[in-house]
């Protein structure tokens, strides 16, 4: 059926491209014809014209020979006479600047026995508001009539785009589990996520490579303008550690607003040295910060504010980073131990569950490594995993999680699918991908498992990736786009049947309800995946206004801490 789907669509557009260049060959015939209708109205009116001229000439000659007037007697009243009809005996010199442009015409009129020469300028010289009324009248239909065309080719694709969302999901609803799911306790979300809901402080880093004036004070520079900026908080610092890179410490900022509060510092420093240096840009300002409650350990909350202002510096795209100390995270753990833990099984996979809106069936878990700390009990993986790891580490991890992921399936009573992220470095190593195959040929499940890449690694190396891709669709597997920022590259995604769903990106659902800039973007996103078929989904959401606002703009599912923390067990998690 999904092949089937995917040749539907590809001759779809292969139809839209056909009907593109139809519209572009009709452009110019369309064009054509309108300067040749404007030609051939414009010699009608000038004949037409000619024509009136020619009669008047002809009433003119009856006129004076009703008269009996003689041209040779009475040169000066024949003069007024044809004058006041708009002729002259004797042709006028145009001005120089025109004689190229206004001719003089001459004509012989005759009534019985009399017969006149006249002169007189051409029709376009005398009645040329005619011409230009005509020529508005017949550009203006003419746009008229493309642009309703226009409209009117837009029905048939708003009906095909209709015809393809009422088709078959990729993705069919998982059944309901009956009997075996247990109601997550009625609790505070404070307590559910181990975090404070009021306010933290955030400790920043940031390096600015910015010259300034040597008569500057450049600590002084940066306190007034950060200060100024940040009126609304009751305790701002700011100490310049050297000459590329200050300290910023800002108290009592709210939980939902840690990120607006870093961007809107990334703003003000390159404000400021964009002041001192023109040619300074966005890039040139990185940032790291780490958000913590009162009573955290100072030192860990530098090495996490480092390592972020670290991963900053490594991306061209993302100028600021942010990473949070919690209770059961205030230390992070190098890669060496990482590793060694790993080899050990000192280490736990949770899930978290992914809800499908419309029904609040569980439609996915997610897999969650947690390594195990002797002091700080389990660490997430987002505090590890960006660390440098060789293709042999790398290959241990995911190894690891797929083959406690078989235990817990082959274990657990249950046909939910679970979705895993694998490193990034296994995606190019043979080794994982000659490993992969017979393990999911022992699960004879293997239609439950999912695989997440980002959008960025997918598009960047899609061309190197023939054989993992190869491998996803003779396994029955499939593979998840995770991290969409925007809807540019989804209709590449017809060529790839493993896809089956599209993940919205943490920023793009983070406070969303507030953000209308992103609510336009997961619009454009939710459309152009609907033409394909691919549902969406969205992670980390944290608050009902973002859930209210996800299902209005058509996201398919949901998962985040609103709804349930990770679980051990994939039977623990219901809908809210």
């Amino acid at each position: 059926m999904n092949n089937t789907l995917v040749n539907n669509l590809t001759s779809e557009y292969a139809m839209q491209h056909s009907n593109i260049w139809h519209l572009k060959q009709f452009k110019v015939i369309y064009f054509a014809f309108i300067g040749l209708v404007l030609v051939s109205f414009n010699f009608v009116l000038n004949d037409a014209l000619h024509k009136k001229i020619h009669t008047s000439g002809q009433q003119l000659v009856k006129q004076i020979y009703d008269l009996n007037l003689a041209p040779s007697i009475n040169n000066e009243v024949l003069a007024a006479l044809v004058k006041s009809e708009g002729f002259m005996l004797k042709p006028q010199v145009p001005a120089e600047h025109f004689k190229h442009l206004v001719s003089v015409e001459h004509d012989v009129f005759t009534y019985k026995t009399l017969s006149l020469s006249f002169y007189h300028y051409s029709t376009w010289v005398k009645q040329g508001y005619l011409f230009v009324l005509l020529n508005l009248v017949i550009i203006g239909a003419a746009c008229w009539f493309y642009c309703w065309w226009s409209l009117l080719k837009e029905a048939p694709k708003q009906a095909v785009q209709k015809a393809l969302i009422k088709s078959p999901k990729l993705i069919k609803p998982k059944h309901k589990e009956v009997g075996v799911t247990k109601q997550v306790k009625s609790c505070e979300l404070s307590s559910l996520y181990g975090v404070s809901l009021a306010s933290h402080s955030l400790f920043i880093l940031i390096e600015c490579t910015c010259n300034f004036d040597k008569n500057t004070d450049k600590e002084a520079s940066f306190k007034v303008a950060i200060i100024k900026n940040f009126t609304e908080l009751k305790s701002v610092s700011v100490e310049l550690l050297n000459s590329h890179y200050l300290a910023v410490t800002l108290q009592n900022v709210p939980v939902t607003q840690l990120d607006r509060y870093v961007q809107k510092l990334h703003k003000t420093v390159f404000l400021l040295c964009r002041n001192h240096q023109n040619t300074i840009t966005r890039k040139n300002i990185k940032v790291g910060s780490c958000n913590y409650r009162i009573g955290a350990d100072q030192i860990t909350v530098y090495q996490l504010a480092k390592s972020a202002l670290t991963l900053s510096q490594s991306s061209l795209l993302q100028h600021c980073h942010r990473f949070p100390l919690n209770h059961s995270q205030e230390k992070l753990l190098s890669s060496e131990q990482v590793i060694e833990n790993v080899k050990k099984n000192k280490f736990i996979l949770f899930f978290q569950p992914l809800f499908e809106l419309s029904t609040g069936d569980i439609l996915q878990h997610e897999a969650l490594m947690r390594v195990r700390h002797s002091q700080h009990g389990l660490l997430a993986a987002r505090y590890f995993i960006n660390q440098v790891y060789s293709n042999q580490d790398a290959l241990i991890l995911d190894k690891a999680v797929i083959g406690q992921v078989k235990k817990l399936i082959l274990s657990e009573a249950s046909a939910l699918t679970v979705s895993i992220n694998l490193h990034p470095n296994n995606w190019f190593n043979n080794e994982f991908w000659e490993w992969l195959p017979s393990q999911l040929a022992e699960l004879k499940l293997n239609a439950k498992l999912q695989f997440e890449i980002s959008e960025a690694d997918f598009f960047a190396h899609r061309d190197s990736m023939a054989k993992p891709l190869n491998i996803i669709r003779q396994s029955n597997s499939q593979l998840v786009i995770d991290n969409v920022q925007s809807s540019e590259k989804i209709a590449a995604l017809v060529e790839h049947s493993e896809v089956c769903a599209i993940k919205l990106s943490y920023e793009l659902v983070h406070l969303l309800n507030e953000k209308t800039h992103n609510q336009k973007q997961i619009t454009k996103i939710v459309e152009s995946a609907r033409y394909l078929n691919l549902p969406v989904f969205a992670v980390g959401v944290e608050t009902q206004k973002e859930l209210f606002m996800l299902a209005k703009l058509g996201v398919v599912g949901a998962q985040g801490f609103y709804f349930s923390e990770p679980l051990q067990e994939f039977t623990q998690a219901v809908f809210h």
